[in-house]
């Protein structure tokens, strides 16, 4: 990327309002190495290896490698990239740095929609406009009209992939250039010809020499920076604050120093002007960036189509604000003087330089580039690992009308006399670490009707991937049945109505962190269940038993807490699912006790292939989920208690799914009841 930017202009600026293969698109950030053009911006290791781009993590952590588009690969990124030809002088003798020609080069020898692209651009563009506002009747306006039209050129080259086939993106925003050790010099070289412009006003002769003082007292106060650590934002902050400082102390202990008191302008006020002048400028680059980013998302997202907005600028505000949590001890000085695009950098205290924010004045080091690997990677699994609350839902609900046709299906080997009233309670505890209570009556009309009522109270806490889901879910179930002889007929309906706290745990290089968000659900679902003795004796009965259940509903989309770069949002979920159950029963009666057993297969019929979208930036974007089991055998053995004569009964039982992947569904179950 383009490391020079006019510091002058900056500060004039007022604040404005502002194992799939990888495809990557953009500058010096994501170039590899394109031959005989510039190195990759970084730096040996200890082995003498150079470290990896975060393109490369990513195409790793995939599965793949990539390889420059120079030497037969998929990385047509180019050191010195811009989003607008124009605004690199450079495209004329190497049409590549223009983006759009990158992309040209790609479609040409055919797009593979299949692979991962990555379309990053705009540091250098920034430059570029800053450096044309510098000589503009209004900075301001023309800020905005050049931020504007690379914003336009970004949405054009992301409607031209989408238009090759291309229905998913990572296109991150730009950083503030503000953090760059680079702005900061450009800063104090701006500030030296200021300074040197007002002493030649009132000294002739003199502005040279004074800009050359304050030159060296910058760049010896710089040179300290080396030597801090940082732990926040505000020690960054403070850091260039004491340089500053330092530098107007330096001045002050020589001749131009008296000078400069004698004629009224003491130490403390050209500080605090030297101070002054930094946050002006600061504010600036920071308003200039922002306007950059949101005019590009919003130009982004008119195009439509599936855009993974990294937030890269926000990413970086918070390694500044915890470095020692992203495993960084120096965030204001470079691990290496020079530009690692142009020469290679071999520094000699190796861990030292790794635990730098930054390879040298613009270019992010090593773990800055794993943290923002880890974070795209991070970004593109979590709305799978949230699918995971749309069979929660489903789990819960199951559970509850597996119970509920049981507890029905007792009055064939135990039946209830007429016009009475079981009162019932029972315990279940799950697979994993899930729990449901269950309270009901089923009352006895005659000798061939029956209707009851169950209601459920459910918890469970289940994991997918790295995400952890503890729901609740109350339920309301009731149901009625016809009996005959040889054999039964039932209907039942559900209420179910479902909170959820979701713990996405992740890794950003060593940082380990969570995002935690809260959301609702409801869900409906009638259905018909009933069964047929095969076969009876005095004691011993063998049915057939079938169900059809119709569930519908949805989980309401919510947004993580927080205010950090991985904060997502989560789309709404809808549920459709239609399961049959197929399968035999068989109950023994032994004096008080009665064991029983059934098998059931079960087959979901609509095939729930629908996705989630996730939100990030700004943007949107919609991911497919794997698709869930379609059938599986569902085993249930127990014995119910009944002793002659006495109103109490009791049961209990145990639950496996068979061949439903990731989902033993496990259970255990208790329960008594008395009849009235």
């Amino acid at each position: 990327m383009k490391r020079k930017l006019t510091a002058a202009l900056i500060a004039a600026l007022p604040a404005l309002a502002l194992g799939q293969n990888v495809v990557v698109f953009g500058d010096s950030l994501s170039d590899t190495g394109q031959p005989g053009w510039a190195l990759k911006a970084s730096y040996l290791d200890a082995n003498g290896q150079m470290h990896k781009l975060y393109d490369e993590h990513v195409a790793a952590a995939l599965g793949s490698s990539l390889t420059a588009s120079g030497s037969g690969g998929s990385n047509y990124a180019y050191s010195g990239g811009v989003v607008l030809g124009s605004n690199s002088a450079l495209t004329a003798a190497q049409p590549n740095l223009a983006l759009q020609q990158q992309i040209a080069n790609y479609t040409a020898q055919g797009v593979r929609p299949e692979s991962l692209h990555i379309l990053w651009g705009g540091g250098n563009d920034m430059a570029a406009i800053l450096e044309r506002a510098q000589s503009a009747a209004s900075p301001t306006a023309s800020v905005s009209a050049d931020t504007a039209a690379a914003a336009a050129e970004s949405a054009r080259q992301w409607q031209t992939l989408r238009s090759a086939g291309v229905d998913l993106a990572v296109i991150p925003n730009v950083p503030n250039v503000v953090y760059t050790p680079t702005l900061f010099q450009s800063f104090g070289q701006a500030a030296a010809q200021g300074f040197g412009a007002q002493v030649e006003q009132v000294a002739p002769n003199m502005g040279s020499a004074a800009t050359a003082a304050f030159n060296q007292a910058f760049q010896a106060a710089s040179a300290a920076l080396a030597q801090t650590e940082q732990q926040s934002l505000a020690d960054f902050n403070s850091a260039r604050a004491t340089v500053l400082a330092n530098t107007a102390a330096a001045i002050y202990s020589s001749p131009l120093g008296q000078a400069l008191s004698a004629a009224g302008i003491s130490e403390a006020a050209f500080n605090a002007n030297l101070q002054t002048q930094y946050q002006s400028f600061a504010a600036s680059a920071t308003s200039a960036t922002t306007l950059l980013n949101s005019q590009t998302t919003a130009a982004l997202n008119q195009v439509g189509g599936n855009i993974v907005r990294i937030d890269t600028d926000r990413l970086f505000a918070d390694m500044l604000a915890s470095p020692e949590r992203y495993g960084l001890a120096n965030t204001t000085a470079p691990a290496c003087s020079g530009s690692t695009a142009q020469s290679l950098c071999r520094p000699a205290d190796a861990a030292q330089a790794d635990s730098r924010l930054f390879a040298d004045g613009f270019h992010p080091g090593p773990a800055a580039h794993q943290i923002m690997a880890d974070y795209i990677i991070n970004t593109l699994q979590a709305p799978q690992d949230m699918a995971a609350l749309r069979r929660s839902v489903m789990e819960q609900s199951r559970n509850v009308q597996d119970f509920v046709r049981e507890e029905s299906n007792r009055q064939r080997s135990n039946p209830q006399a007429p016009h009475t009233l079981d009162a019932i309670a029972a315990y279940q505890r799950h697979s994993g670490d899930g729990h449901s209570i269950h309270a009901g009556a089923k009352a006895q009309f005659n000798e061939n009707w029956q209707a009851g009522a169950v209601f459920s109270r459910s918890e469970n806490e289940q994991s997918s991937g790295r995400t952890d889901i503890e729901g609740k879910t109350n339920s309301l179930s009731g149901f009625i049945r016809y009996d005959q002889p040889r054999w039964w007929l039932g209907g039942l309906v559900q209420i179910n109505d479902s909170d959820y706290t979701t713990r996405r745990h992740f890794n950003l290089g060593q940082a380990a962190l969570t995002q935690s968000g809260d959301t609702s659900g409801n869900s409906r679902a009638g259905g018909l269940f009933g069964g047929y003795d095969v076969w009876q004796s005095n004691s011993t009965r063998l049915s057939a038993l079938a169900d059809l259940t119709l569930t519908k509903g949805k989980i309401n989309g919510f947004a993580e807490q927080g205010s950090d770069a991985a904060r997502m949002q989560f789309g709404k979920q809808n549920l459709h699912s239609l399961q049959s159950g197929l399968g035999f029963e068989v109950r023994h009666q032994s004096g008080s006790w009665q064991p029983f057993a059934n098998l059931r297969w079960v087959k979901e019929w609509k095939k729930d292939d629908q996705g989630i979208s996730a939100g990030l930036g700004g943007s949107h974007f919609y991911s497919a989920t794997p698709e869930q089991d379609r059938s599986w055998l569902g085993a249930l053995a127990g014995v119910q208690w009944q002793p002659q004569g006495s109103p109490l009964h009791a049961f209990a039982a145990a639950s496996r799914d068979f061949g439903h992947r990731n989902q033993s569904h496990t259970g255990l179950q208790i329960g008594i009841g008395a009849r009235f």
